[in-house]
């Protein structure tokens, strides 16, 4: 029974999933999730080492398993609806449903690190549980190890890609150690089903003849070699490669699927059509988003939802009252304290976004498609001038747009000094419970400012230059606190942080404001086409003014990937924006949106990580090399000549076959040398180095042990060396670096360390 239930894999695969789990832990605000993850870890383990030990048939162990878990679940969750006071019985069962669902949705919506709430930990034990049962049945039941790896990436990959910057690198090798036991065990107990292990030391017969000499040792302190490197290497590739690869850091609140961002060219790209004053920005991939041509003289963003909705962290667009057929236009902007307003054409071409909405400047008139009609379901939103659809993609969508360009001048904004009308009270609201410090520091920064145009240039100065605010895309609001609070406290953070904030203090001292998302004009490149990529996306807000419409302001401080500053959100005083951009659109790492701060180094590798990987490689080559070298100096210099000679014999055996040489140690020493002579273009210095082996070794096996002349190690060194150039030399590119980084005689076979044979301590008389 004790046999059946094969502890050593079940604990090895409770270990893996605990391994596992360690990579959740950032996930969490506290540790209160962990101790019953813990227990039901456990709890998979013991059951299922039970149901193997009575012998319960593979199919029904994860049903008993299942019910353990059940059962657990129900007493620290929905106690008052279990039947007996802990049995999963119809009620519980039904509420356990109910607090799938409601923590489902939670975990939709709340951002790491989430709070230990009783709905978000009955998340973590149930489905760490889960994870836990299926790596028990399939790395100790079906005995499948490998495949139980699945279910433990899983829960690694949850956290790394929710979490800015992915998890710390160390808890990868933590994650993995747990992986690669369960493997090593399931390994170990195949082997020793085959029959007892051969200790290492073989022993010399006490007969001569060819049955005389050693046998190699089953086991080995090499043999799991293969198995060390294989996960050095894949554990240091993992670890370190992402700082090596541009593109794999960079962050922003871009989506893409199919790939990984910033590699190759398959996925799509999307951007959420949402602005939170706390989420964690992620993947900035480096790819094209479209292309277009337009005769506007200064291209302004393109935009894709308008958001006027806040509910304290997030910002959202409302539900149009009225939707617009695209192929219907609309009418001109209503700006009559616009003295020009000019109008455009732009020619879009969409490679690589997957968003039900369309990219468009503002005020965008009419859209029409190239080519062929653009879908009927596409429309507009009149209120924000925003094209959307449901159930279409902008992927590949060819379209051209007419637009009036709105550029009012520093004179038209003070003029917009009107009150709003009443039916833009909804972007003046500002919802219940919002920090007092806002409303404070709005008052105060505008407090000498007579026209709605003056507060927005003071909150435009306020965030750029005189508030004290920095740029930076490594952020993350603490668990527990306003995310707003902690953004004007802190005065650091990213381009969907600043455009929120602005709208919200613009709405607490009367101007109607909203969020818009969407791109930057791109850079344009040698053809006169502006190429907009993934990191041109942005947000950034928009102000109503009287007479004028809604106009844009840039709060974010930052210049480059095309955010500009429009003239009349500049101050008077300010110092000249950044020189332009390049005339062609190759990325720059430093020149992002939002992007992490740009390596100062003068590099765009770091050092260490490269020759990190570098000193580990050449260690992994120097193992191997080195115990070949111990080995082959040992058994040259064995004190008793008999030993060192087959000693001798054995290594030149080991390392012919390393280099891919035919050699079986069922032959005679002779018929093993006329093998080797055939396969080797051997010169008369090999040949001479080989018969004086192959002399010495029958010699010693087939001579009257008296007669035996023994040759010194130096000799043997001398002709192994020679012979060991000519199977080198002989053998292909693949061969030599098999047999210095993956020696055979190393790996999975195992060495046979020649000793003094019995015969030599024998009587002469006993000896025939």
């Amino acid at each position: 029974m004790i046999a059946r239930m094969r502890l050593g894999a079940t604990a090895a695969a409770a270990l893996a999933t605990i391994t596992a789990t360690v990579s959740v832990l950032p996930l969490f605000a506290g540790p209160a999730w962990v101790p019953p993850t813990l227990v039901a870890i456990a709890l998979m383990a013991l059951t299922g080492a039970l149901a193997r030990g009575v012998g319960l048939p593979p199919p029904l162990q994860p049903i008993a398993q299942l019910l353990v878990l059940l059962t657990w679940l129900t007493w620290l969750f929905v106690q008052p609806a279990a039947a007996l006071g802990f049995l999963p019985g119809p009620m519980a069962i039904s509420e356990l449903q109910d607090l799938t669902r409601t923590a489902l949705a939670e975990a939709e919506t709340v951002l790491s690190p989430v709070p230990t709430d009783p709905t978000l930990v009955f998340l973590a034990v149930g489905g760490l549980g889960l994870v836990a049962l299926v790596v028990d049945v399939i790395g100790v039941t079906l005995r499948l190890p490998a495949l139980a790896g699945a279910p433990l990436l899983l829960v690694y990959a949850l956290p790394a890609a929710v979490i800015t910057g992915g998890v710390t690198w160390w808890l990868l090798p933590i994650a993995v150690s747990g992986w690669l036991l369960l493997m090593a065990v399931d390994s170990r107990d195949d082997a020793r089903t085959w029959g007892p292990l051969i200790p290492r030391q073989a022993a010399m017969t006490t007969s001569s003849g060819p049955r005389a000499h050693p046998r190699a040792a089953r086991a080995s302190a090499w043999s799991g070699l293969l198995a060390l490197q294989a996960a050095v290497v894949a554990i240091l590739a993992a670890v370190l490669l992402p700082n090596l690869i541009p593109g794999l850091s960079e962050p922003v609140f871009v989506s893409s699927s199919g790939s990984r961002p910033g590699i190759g060219d398959a996925g799509s790209i999307s951007i959420d059509p949402f602005v939170t004053l706390r989420r964690d920005l992620v993947d900035n991939p480096e790819r094209e988003v479209l292309r277009y041509t337009t005769d506007s003289p200064a291209p302004d963003y393109l935009r894709l939802v308008a958001l006027d909705e806040f509910d304290g962290e997030t910002w959202r667009a409302s539900e149009p009252a009225v939707r617009t057929p695209l192929s219907d236009g609309l009418e001109p902007p209503d700006a009559p304290g616009v003295a020009k307003l000019p109008d455009f054409t732009a020619a879009i071409a969409i490679s690589d976004l997957d968003n039900a909405q369309l990219p468009v400047p503002y005020a965008a008139t009419a859209v029409s498609g190239v080519g062929e009609p653009l879908d009927d379901r596409w429309t507009w939103d009149p209120q924000t001038r925003t094209v959307a659809g449901s159930g279409v993609s902008a992927a590949q969508q060819n379209y051209t747009v007419t637009a009036y360009q709105l550029d009012p001048t520093r004179a038209e904004l003070r003029n917009a000094s009107k009150r709003a009308p009443d039916q833009l009270l909804p972007w003046l609201a500002l919802p219940d419970g919002i920090t007092p410090d806002m409303a404070r520091i709005a008052d105060e920064v505008t407090a000498g400012a007579q026209t709605p145009y003056a507060k927005a240039r003071a909150l435009v100065d306020y965030f750029t230059r005189d508030g004290g605010y920095s740029y930076s895309t490594q952020v993350i609001t603490p668990d527990g606190a306003d995310p707003l609070q902690s953004f004007l406290d802190e005065r650091i953070g990213y381009c969907q942080q600043f455009a929120g904030t602005m709208a919200l203090m613009a709405r607490s001292v009367g101007i109607p404001s909203r969020v818009v998302i969407g791109f930057t004009s791109g850079v344009e490149d040698d053809n006169g086409e502006y190429v907009v990529q993934a990191r041109n996306a942005h947000a950034w807000p928009e102000l109503w003014m009287s007479g004028i419409g809604w106009v844009r302001f840039e709060p974010t401080p930052r210049i480059g990937a095309g955010v500009t500053q429009p003239d009349y959100g500049r101050s008077r005083n300010a110092t000249p924006e950044a020189t332009p951009e390049p005339t062609a659109p190759t990325p720059n790492p430093a020149d992002r949106v939002d992007a992490a701060p740009a390596n100062t180094s003068g590099s765009p590798l770091a050092w260490w990580p490269v020759a990190a990987i570098g000193g580990v490689l050449l260690l992994l080559i120097a193992i191997p090399h080195t115990a070949i070298r111990l080995r082959r100096r040992r058994r040259t210099s064995l004190a008793d000549p008999r030993a060192r000679i087959e000693a001798t014999w054995q290594e030149w055996g080991d390392e012919a076959r390393d280099l891919g040489w035919r050699w079986s140690p069922a032959d005679t020493p002779r018929q093993a040398s006329n093998r080797l002579a055939a396969q080797l273009p051997l010169g008369e210095p090999e040949r001479a180095a080989l018969r004086r082996l192959v002399w010495w070794v029958e010699q010693l096996r087939y001579a009257v042990p008296d007669q035996v002349l023994a040759p010194g190690p130096s000799e043997l060194r001398a002709d192994l060396a020679v012979l060991r150039k000519a199977a080198w030399t002989a053998a292909d590119r693949s061969a030599q670096w098999r047999s210095v980084v993956l020696p055979a005689s190393l790996v999975g076979r195992g060495e046979v360390i020649a000793s003094e044979p019995e015969s030599a301590r024998e009587p002469a008389e006993t000896r025939s």
